[in-house]
């Protein structure tokens, strides 16, 4: 996909980045190298389409989205938080995708169960700057979302060697 020249600025707003030629060839290609169903409709957007134009139902992509692993579906993290802060999940930009499939992942691998809450407590959704109602993930700051132990506390805590882990193990007096 080759870069463009840039869309007329309409109603006063630029757009984000270089635009993308999108085209039948590039679809095409889309469905081989990431194995889409037949049954995926994939529209090609006109050529002053923006995120928010799309009808209900639709959800804008990008290719980056395909490599981060979407194929048929919005993975449901990604559902949760786009509807708990009132956006379509295409307005979320690459980054945030990632960003919360890798959380649900994560949570997968350790047994945690990441919900829409957690997301909202370590990030925040903002606005990209460009006009387009693009967003992305900006994180609130650096506490950790757990409580540091008292001085007391820690004296209770030890932990034991074996088999190549260390294990925690919380001494009740």
């Amino acid at each position: 996909m080759g870069d463009a020249s840039p869309i007329p600025e309409r109603g006063g707003s630029s757009p984000v980045g270089p635009v993308s030629e999108i085209g039948v060839e590039e679809v095409a290609f889309w469905r081989q190298k990431f194995h889409l169903f037949e049954n995926l409709v994939i529209r090609i957007p006109g050529p002053f389409d923006t995120v928010s134009d799309f009808r209900s139902g639709e959800v804008p992509v990008y290719e980056g989205f395909f490599e981060s692993g979407f194929r048929d579906q919005v993975p449901s993290l990604i559902a949760e938080v786009s509807r708990a802060v009132n956006i379509s999940p295409g307005q979320l930009n690459p980054p945030a995708w990632k960003i919360l499939i890798a959380m649900r992942n994560l949570g997968d691998l350790e047994g945690l169960v990441v919900w829409v809450s957690e997301v909202l407590y370590c990030y925040s959704v903002s606005l990209l700057n460009g006009g387009e109602r693009r967003y992305h993930l900006y994180p609130r700051g650096q506490m950790l979302p757990v409580q540091e132990l008292s001085r007391s506390e820690k004296k209770q805590i030890r932990f034991l060697k074996g088999t190549g882990h260390r294990r925690l193990l919380l001494c009740l007096f």
